[in-house]
């Protein structure tokens, strides 16, 4: 991948995890594998406002979700991140972000 194409995939990525619905997702998700209804209920969130983000994730590559084919008794969806390492990256951001915002307030 070009450096540009890679950049600007990066940055698409930054923008999805800039809406905090999306971003306190992928934080539910580091505890495991949930369902968007649990997701909604955990999260205070409607469950479309839940699934439109989960669709956001998955597009671009940050979840993954398998699905039971049992229309007739409600078809299940579980969704988990696709690599445990997206969350040890927000945590680490989160840190140096702290770090920022308490330098810039004691300036």
């Amino acid at each position: 991948m070009r450096t540009e194409d890679r950049a600007r995939a990066h940055a698409q990525v930054f923008r999805i995890l800039g809406n905090p619905l999306a971003y306190r997702i992928v934080l539910a998700l580091g505890r495991g594998r949930r369902r968007p209804i649990e997701l909604a209920r955990d999260l205070n969130a409607s469950a479309p406002a839940i699934v439109n983000q989960l669709k956001v994730l998955k597009i671009a590559g940050i979840v993954h979700y398998a699905s039971t084919a049992e229309r007739r008794k409600g078809r299940k969806v579980t969704y988990w991140l696709s690599d445990p390492g997206v969350l040890d990256a927000f945590q680490r951001l989160a840190g140096v972000m702290g770090k920022l915002w308490r330098a810039a307030g004691q300036a």
